[in-house]
């Protein structure tokens, strides 16, 4: 410990020390926000993000400075940039990188680039060169008007769309809630200010997870955000450049969001972004109502996105969630699209059922399924070639990229066709026919400009015949060419190996020509001082040697020389290409619809018990019939074998369900479950159901299991009244609500009193479907005061204090509560256990009850409610009567009301009176 300052960094004590009052100079910032320090080879991280790196990484922490010291991590560049993903992208931190000036200053440190979950615009080379985007990164911003009226923007980076609205939302904020869940923004921006109405935005926006970031109210006034978007939005050539002609333009503070954004990301300072984006009016209201409990609650949206280091793990993680079950697709574009429709179910009859149709057609015809696995991985996601296309940022290898997708969709069109399905006609392959016709052109442009001769050794130039200085390059290269053969065929006779086998000639990017051989015959280079070992990789050793390495030099300046003299010709290429950006974008969106689909299909086939089409009934129909339902992710896991169950809801009979009985025993699991299944139908999905009847839902309203947000102010019981109250305010006839355990987090008479009187506010004023799990067996009167209320309880068989679940769901209200035996079954001390049964005897008058164990819920209810009347009518005649009596006649008065009651016939008098 001593001796490692002096050595910390390589730099000398005082260097450190100087550094050390540096760091501690910086402004405060939050422990979500890391700094990292740029020091030319590799990276420093200090202080408490030093300690944070080191628990996700397991790296040493190091000590320097001593006036006083200072905690330190070194990060090479690939751990860098791994932790950056990681930071950024899974736990939604900001980050800030801080690079050395030129100066010899000690201290000469500047703040060169910032980055949020949802502001990535300075690292997106970095965090994406080398890797498919398969999430959506959005921002949002929001600003409250009077009246509760909400501006909103939206930036989807990854989609280049920019989204705009104004609404009217309640006192609870749903609509915007509804909104978040759609579009999951990673962050937002709202103005800086403290008005009540923005403090209950904020609240809202962090309780759900989204990073919320202040910005000036200036930034939101509009004023310059025409100007910015005749630049960014995407026009064709032949369009005048006027975004006024956007109706959205008339949302003059849905614009301020916008402009607020646009500043925010920085938009419109960078040229990539210019004649990129579109347009539109974000409409929440086509989709069915959900927010992120919701989504959270049933298991749809994976609750920690984890790296997985094996395959055990990325199994689990695949069925934890439904977007992990469903997602088979095998494009980036794919995996996008599927988190959108989870996020926005359909509230469209038509476009359900269409897409129900395609499904099934898929899922009936292995060979389709089989062939579009093989054929989508070929085509390439065409959002970052298009943005590349756009810019005029584009070389020739993206246009190839684009050349061979639109000959792979060819082969995609042929799979589709054999399906001889209608909506698969109109839906798919008519648009992808009429793509692939409007990119004819470019592929024929391709095909007559593009060398396809060096395409396969990775070099990407304009064909000779174009120019006869092109053409004349072209033979030096070929020269070159062949004396580098001679040079393998001298290596080859060296090294007494067969040319072509035993040593070949080959070519990257990164190494220009090289010689290869397989890693058996390593040893005929062990002390050949002529040959210089480049690298060691799986496919064998890579070397050169002195001459390869002087023609390998002659090669690449003549490529060079060519790319400079074919510049005018591309040029003109990448003109003609950009006009194709608009088809590339809507090529794009159609594969992704074929990928997703066939990832439902296979999805469907691959359960346990295959899922089957569900009957969509219209909105209003007011029927739900699930038979024999289970929970999709619950069913996939090994070593789990699930029982399931029915629902049927009508709206001229059950409205609501009362759920009762022991813990662990499937309460939340079958409400889950029924969720679930009406979510998957309205994103076009079959569902884990024997047969399905749906009406189309308007909403699917959740409040399941809350845990305490401390780091929000928020207790366990006020998150499910917050909850709770979203759910009553947005509810309607149209709607399905599913409660569990309300009224858990205060005293058992508020909860009961609060479940009670939501339950009924549920059945007689919303009269929605609804299914309400409790521990509260007092909710179960509501069957006998509501017709519409039904009963249901899970099972469960009692033997030697062990609690056997059955998972089975039956009519009726459970007969009894099992606290007691699970407190046995963890080994509860006897005497506690013991305490507890004679305290449970006193609160719920053993003693008047013991005659009641043959009667059902039901009948024990009436019965106890009449006894007690009759007890209270019996105490208020005796005390009528207490005046100017003595002691004595007093106790002859209550003997002679004992001896009356006995004579009566309710039970339950006869209990009390026993003793």
């Amino acid at each position: 410990m001593d001796s490692e300052p002096t050595k910390a960094l390589n730099l000398e004590i005082d260097q450190q020390n100087s550094f050390v009052r540096y760091y501690n100079s910086l402004p405060e910032k939050p422990a979500s926000t890391i700094r990292f320090f740029s020091r030319s080879d590799y990276y420093t991280v200090h202080g408490d993000d030093a300690s944070l790196v080191n628990e996700m990484l397991s790296l040493p922490i190091k000590f320097m400075g001593n006036q006083p010291q200072l905690s330190y991590i070194c990060l090479n560049k690939s751990r860098f940039e791994s932790i950056l993903r990681d930071l950024l992208l899974l736990r939604q931190y900001r980050v800030e990188i801080f690079v050395k000036g030129p100066s010899k200053t000690a201290n000469d440190w500047t703040l060169d680039y910032k980055a949020s979950p949802g502001n990535l615009t300075q690292l997106e080379d970095l965090l994406f060169e080398n890797a498919e985007v398969d999430f959506t990164n959005s921002v949002m911003a929001v600003k409250v008007l009077q009246n509760k009226l909400l501006a909103v923007g939206c930036v989807n980076i990854t989609e280049a769309k920019f989204e705009v609205c104004e609404i009217t939302d309640n006192d609870s904020f749903s609509e915007l809630e509804s909104i978040v869940a759609q579009i999951g923004p990673k962050e937002c921006l709202v103005p800086a200010g403290e008005s009540p109405e923005s403090v209950s935005v904020r609240n809202l926006l962090e309780r759900n997870g989204v990073l919320v970031a202040k910005a000036k109210p200036s930034d939101f006034s509009g004023e310059d955000v025409e100007q910015d978007l005749n630049r960014l939005l995407y026009f064709h050539e032949d369009q005048r450049r006027n975004a006024s002609a956007h109706g959205e333009i008339d949302l003059k503070n849905a614009m301020g969001c916008l402009q607020a954004l646009i500043k925010f990301l920085n938009l419109a300072g960078a040229e990539k972004n210019f004649n990129q984006f579109k347009l539109t009016t974000l409409d929440c209201h086509r989709f069915v109502r959900l927010d992120n409990a919701a989504l959270y609650a049933l298991n749809v949206l994976p609750k920690t996105a984890t790296r997985c280091s094996n395959a055990d793990n990325q199994q689990s993680l695949k069925t934890s969630s439904l977007k992990g079950l469903l997602d088979n697709c095998a494009t980036a574009q794919g995996s996008r699209l599927l988190e959108q429709w989870i996020k926005q179910p359909l509230k469209d009859y038509n476009s359900i059922n269409e897409r129900l149709d395609i499904v099934e057609a898929i899922l009936k015809d292995p060979a389709t399924r089989s062939q579009l696995k093989d054929g989508l991985p070929r085509i390439v996601d065409m959002m970052p070639v298009a943005r590349k296309l756009s810019s005029k940022k584009a070389n020739l290898q993206d246009c190839y990229k684009v050349y061979q997708t639109v000959r792979s969709v060819g082969n995609i069109i042929g799979v589709l066709k054999n399906l001889n399905n209608k909506c698969v006609k109109v839906l798919l392959i008519e648009p992808l026919e009429e793509l692939v016709g409007e990119l004819r052109n470019y592929q024929s442009m391709i095909e007559h400009t593009l060398d396809f001769d060096l395409v396969d050794r990775g070099e990407f130039f304009i064909k000779s015949s174009f120019d006869d200085g092109l053409n004349e390059l072209q033979k030096k290269k070929q020269k070159v060419e062949s004396k580098m053969q001679a040079v393998l065929d001298k290596v080859s006779s060296d090294l007494d190996l067969e040319q072509g086998k035993g040593v070949k000639l080959d070519c990257n990017d990164q190494h220009g020509y090289f010689f290869r051989l397989t890693l058996k015959d390593e040893p005929t280079l062990r002390k050949r001082k002529e040959y210089k070992i480049l690298d060691v990789v799986k496919s064998g050793v890579r070397f050169v040697n002195g001459a390869l390495e002087h023609l390998n030099d002659t090669y690449r300046h003549l490529n060079e020389e060519y790319g400079e003299r074919q510049k005018t010709v591309l040029e003109e290429v990448f003109e003609v290409a950009a006009g194709y950006v608009e088809s590339l974008r809507n090529l794009n969106l159609t594969i992704a619809t074929v990928d997703v689909l066939n990832s439902f299909a296979i999805a469907a086939i691959s359960a346990r018990i295959p899922y089957t089409k569900p009957k969509i009934h219209k909105r209003g129909s007011g029927i739900l019939k699930l038979k024999q339902a289970r929970h999709p992710c619950l069913e996939a896991q090994d070593n789990v074998s699930f029982i399931p169950n029915d629902v049927t809801f009508d709206k001229d009979d059950k409205l609501l369900y009362v759920i009762t009985g022991p813990n662990m025993c499937g309460k939340s699991t079958y409400i889950r479950s029924v969720g679930i299944c009406v979510l998957m139908a309205h994103i076009g999905c079959l569902v884990p159901c024997i047969s399905a009847e749906i009406s189309l839902v308007d909403g699917i309203l959740v409040r399941v299991g809350a845990d305490d947000c401390q780091l929000k102010g928020l207790s366990t019981f006020m998150l499910e009244m917050i909850e709770t109250s979203t759910i009553i305010k947005s509810a309607t006839e149209n709607s399905l609500v599913i409660i569990d355990e309300l009224g858990r987090g205060t005293s058992t008479y508020d909860g009961c009193g609060i479940a009670w009187a939501i339950a009924e506010h549920l059945v007689k004023e919303i009269k929605c479907f609804s299914l309400f799990a409790t521990h509260f067996h007092e909710i179960n009167e509501l069957a006998e005061l509501h017709s519409s209320v039904g009963n249901l309880h899970v099972s469960a068989v009692v033997a030697d204090n062990i609690i056997t679940p059955l998972y089975s769901i039956r009519e009726g209200e459970c007969d009894k509560s099992y606290g007691i035996h699970c407190a046995r079954m963890v080994d509860f001390p006897q005497d506690v256990v013991q305490d507890a049964v004679e305290y449970q005897k006193h609160l719920e008058h053993q003693n008047g009850v013991k005659y009641l164990t043959g009667l059902n819920p039901s009948q024990k209810r009436k019965t106890i409610a009449e006894g007690d009347l009759i007890v209270r009518e019996a105490l208020t005649t005796l005390k009528s009567n207490l005046n100017g009596l003595s002691d004595e006649e007093l106790i002859n008065k209550v003997k002679e009301l004992k001896k009356q009651l006995a004579h009566n016939d309710n039970l339950f008098v006869k209990g009390l009176l026993s003793d």
